[in-house]
């Protein structure tokens, strides 16, 4: 009885009783779905937000190793096959890796002198026809009188700042030159060791994401035969592009038809952006040394090329797995480019090639279903080591 009577004696009123249920609910039983799902959705994009900052400032401390480290890479993944084609040959790799080091020097080398050559070699002839031709620009658009100094000067600066990016992190010659040697031998090593580096990263990614070990090498395999691949197709459309616009210099009678062409083969590695400097390089020559008409013709022939003839190239130098949309090139070149200068524009399109891939293929294993589906309680979900978790359902025999 004295029981009965203490529970009604603390029992609350309706009232009291449906206040104090009010106050215990939690707030979000009263909000709709869709404010809770873009709750969630912005808290975790602050996340995001918050980590990629986290990782650029890291990266930023280590990037007189990051650059070589990246370049080095690179070149390892386009080059490691004629040290495979070496060891074919019965040519060791401790020795076919420097060979093929060498030889690549070599190639640098040569591509170097005779951009030097053909560009500083003639560099009064080529700063007066590109000062002519931009005091012919000032004439037709109405100035009196265009200033050339300030126009160079900030093609100059504008040049500055795209190099900056890439050489932000290497503040001195010194530290340059130890870059240079440092990627040359991380390059080095990882054509020697080639195999067990992919191996070595193949199990470190399948472990870290859960998956089989097939799935890390073949996330490891797209990405080296995408950087390749890329790098081949890029080469084969800046030769088309050097030469027809080359020729098209020289069948129209423009001088420097040499420099043009080399301007626009090194510039063609940068997407949208070294087809505009190399047209207009090309293009100012013109109007400088042979008037309107000309320039106007040398127009036509370098929009041909980097619009029509490269869009029909591309699909055989590229092939289907490379492709990106032209406005998806567009945008991750402007990000690339305005985050690390000449390097982001190079690797923009490539590297988000390779993540779409990857994507991709994470999403054929179902790793993304397995992390955002709850499994129902009774229901055998396979494990994304390709086994089968054992059943929930209490009344499953053992």
């Amino acid at each position: 009885m004295r029981r009965g009577e203490a529970e009604r004696d603390v029992s609350l009123p309706d009232g009291d009783a449906h206040n104090a249920s009010a106050v215990t609910r939690p707030l979000s039983r009263d909000l709709p779905d869709w404010f809770q799902t873009l709750g969630r959705g912005a808290w975790l994009l602050v996340g995001i937000a918050a980590l990629a900052a986290i990782v650029f400032f890291l990266l930023g401390l280590i990037s007189d190793l990051l650059i070589p480290l990246i370049f080095a890479a690179i070149l390892a993944a386009i080059f490691v096959p004629l040290v495979d084609l070496l060891e074919r040959w019965r040519l060791p790799r401790w020795l076919g890796a420097p060979l093929v080091v060498l030889l690549a020097i070599g190639v640098v080398a040569l591509v170097v002198w005779m951009v030097v050559a053909g560009l500083l070699g003639r560099d009064r002839e080529i700063l007066t026809q590109v000062t002519a031709g931009l005091d012919e620009a000032g004439s037709l658009a109405g100035v009196a009188e265009p200033n050339t100094e300030q126009a160079l000067k900030t093609a100059g600066t504008l040049i500055q700042t795209l190099l900056g990016g890439v050489l932000s992190g290497l503040s001195s010659v010194t530290v340059l030159i130890v870059g240079i040697v440092t990627g040359l031998f991380i390059l080095l090593f990882l054509m020697k060791d080639w195999r067990l580096v992919i191996d070595g990263t193949s199990n470190r990614i399948a472990a870290l994401l859960g998956l089989p070990t097939s799935v890390g090498r073949q996330i490891v395999s797209d990405t080296v035969h995408s950087f390749r691949g890329y790098a081949g197709g890029l080469t084969i459309i800046a030769l088309m592009n050097g030469v027809v616009v080359g020729l098209g210099a020289v069948v129209l009678g423009v001088p420097l038809a040499g420099p043009i062409a080399i301007v626009t083969f090194v510039t063609s590695y940068i997407p949208f952006f070294g087809a505009f400097f190399a047209g207009a390089f090309a293009i100012v020559i013109a109007l400088g040394a042979k008037g309107l008409s000309v320039a106007l013709a040398m127009l036509a022939i370098t929009l041909l090329t980097n619009n029509t003839l490269q869009n029909l190239l591309e699909p055989v130098a590229f092939g289907k797995t490379l492709r990106l949309h032209p406005l998806v090139v567009l945008l991750v070149t402007t990000a690339g480019t305005l985050l690390f200068g000449v390097l982001g524009a190079t690797l923009a399109a490539p590297v988000t090639a390779v993540a779409q891939r990857t994507i991709n293929l994470l999403r054929d294993t179902g790793l993304f279903g397995a992390l955002t589906t709850p499994s129902p309680a009774g229901v055998d979900v396979p494990s994304p080591q390709g086994g089968r978790e054992a059943s929930a359902d209490p009344a499953a025999p053992e």
